[in-house]
């Protein structure tokens, strides 16, 4: 992936995080202290009451086991929800780094039967459950959160309704070898990274964009050597604007009501 046109992409869409993301309608915009009607403090993000549409809640997906599932089917539970692609060197493996942290934290709060922590792919065309389910065994037998896919007629509809910018562009060159199958990658797929947490009644309440930082843990081997330059540089020293597994902690105390994180 072309680093310069990954994040030109983002911060042409976002702006300066918040503003251009109002005007694609998702948000009703306010940088965040804290949430409407909490005390919690917010460390990052921005905050909102917006509902998802009925087409994003009753939108087919399919996830790591091939189990086919809505958004609207995880209703009364919150959502920590993110986009990425099994194939990314410079930004996904410190995504799912994360949303593995987050998941554990989330279990050691006692949280784990009313949060669900899902990642659903930009690129459907290659991220099947077989594929999802193989990326997520290299965290570990028991990674604590999910993938998705809402495959070719669906991934469209999903990220326009949510506002989230994707597109295919060439594979670098020379072109990487995929590190599941060994065969050289053929395209790549830009993407805006932004972090949303939906609330038990299907409302889109938190957000916020930029690189995961991890804090220095690092992904899975495998992944760590199938990362680009520019994501070892992220993974060493993630650039601004950043965010970490206490930032989504916060947002999902902030939701909930339930203190999560240490």
């Amino acid at each position: 992936m072309n680093p310069a046109q990954r994040t030109h992409g983002a911060r042409l869409a976002i702006g300066n995080g918040f503003f251009v993301v109002c005007l694609l309608g998702l948000v009703a915009c306010s940088t965040s202290a804290s949430s409407p009607g909490s005390s919690q403090k917010l460390k990052t993000g921005t905050t909102l009451d917006k509902p998802l549409s009925s087409v994003l809640l009753s939108l087919p997906l399919t996830d790591e086991h091939g189990k086919r599932f809505t958004l609207g089917s995880l209703s009364g539970k919150t959502i920590v929800l993110v986009p990425f692609l099994t194939t990314c060197q410079e930004i996904c493996p410190m995504t799912s780094v994360n949303m593995r942290d987050v998941a554990a934290s989330v279990k050691a709060s006692g949280q784990s039967s009313s949060v669900v922590e899902l990642e659903i792919t930009v690129d459907p065309g290659r991220d099947d459950a077989a594929r999802l389910g193989a990326y997520q065994k290299l965290f570990g037998t028991q990674p604590g959160w999910d993938l998705a896919t809402a495959g070719t007629s669906g991934t469209a509809t999903l990220w326009k309704e949510l506002g989230v910018y994707y597109g295919k562009v060439p594979s670098d060159t020379p072109p990487s070898k995929d590190w599941l199958t060994g065969k050289a990658l053929t395209y790549d797929v830009n993407h805006q990274d932004i972090v949303f947490i939906i609330d038990d009644r299907g409302h889109t309440r938190w957000l916020t964009d930029g690189t995961p930082n991890t804090a220095g843990v690092k992904p899975p081997a495998t992944l760590v050597k199938f990362l680009s330059d520019v994501g070892r540089k992220n993974l060493a020293s993630p650039p601004q604007p950043s965010w970490t597994v206490a930032d989504v902690e916060s947002g999902l105390s902030s939701v909930t009501g339930h203190h999560i994180g240490l």
